[in-house]
């Protein structure tokens, strides 16, 4: 078997672009029904929220949306440190890093959501989420913002009136790959409702079990380029 270089295939940032994504669906919905109407990586919807209750009932109400917003900012804050520092020269070997703190970071969340201030635990889901939509943002070979549906929308209409009435090859291809994350994200959302009304402490483990999959997948032969 030929060796493998230092490289991933496109369909591994793909797959983990859209792990991503998915997880965030998860969690977006699961803090909206069960942890004061906050989102942690829709950042646009919380703001809004956020506004919408300091209008209606002060900053008691609104605080956390704040909070959190201050989390996403960090985690997209360390991840793009991270990303230039942390083995820039192996993307291989930086890739299974970045990843296995992720992991790392769900877990942690994960044991302690019963003993960590439902603030705190918010302000962290936050840091995560900047964390996750910074390093993981490939779709077809194509940069996605899987973190804003808004924008993935508007792509998505535009690329979708080039490909039928341009008959724009690559604008189809874009549709595609849009669309694919906006479905991925709806799904989230479906399961984030689901695993929310069943069992609300198991959604961080559910996080934390998927994202140890994909780290697995990255140890695969088939995750990699053939020189």
């Amino acid at each position: 078997m030929d060796d493998v270089t230092r490289q991933f295939r496109p369909v591994t940032d793909t797959i983990l672009t859209l792990g991503a994504t998915l997880v965030m669906g998860v969690i977006d919905a699961d803090t909206f029904l069960k942890h004061g109407e906050v989102f942690v990586s829709a950042q646009t919807g919380n703001l809004i929220v956020g506004v919408i209750k300091l209008m209606e009932h002060g900053w008691q109400a609104a605080w956390t949306n704040g909070f959190v917003w201050i989390g996403y900012f960090l985690g997209c804050f360390i991840a793009q440190g991270l990303s230039e520092q942390v083995s820039a020269r192996n993307p291989r070997r930086q890739m299974r890093w970045l990843l296995l703190i992720d992991v790392l970071a769900y877990a942690l969340l994960a044991s302690l959501q019963t003993t960590l201030p439902d603030s705190w635990l918010i302000f962290f889901l936050g840091t995560v989420a900047g964390y996750e939509l910074t390093i993981f943002r490939q779709v077809g070979g194509i940069a996605i913002n899987n973190g804003i549906m808004t924008g993935n929308t508007k792509a998505f209409a535009t690329s979708f009136y080039r490909a039928v009435v341009n008959r724009d090859h690559q604008a189809g291809q874009r549709v595609i790959r849009v669309g694919a994350v906006l479905v991925t994200f709806l799904l989230g959302c479906a399961i984030g409702v689901r695993l929310a009304n069943l069992a609300a402490l198991d959604v961080l483990w559910v996080a934390s079990g998927f994202k140890l999959i994909l780290l697995g997948w990255l140890f695969l032969p088939v995750a990699m380029e053939n020189p």
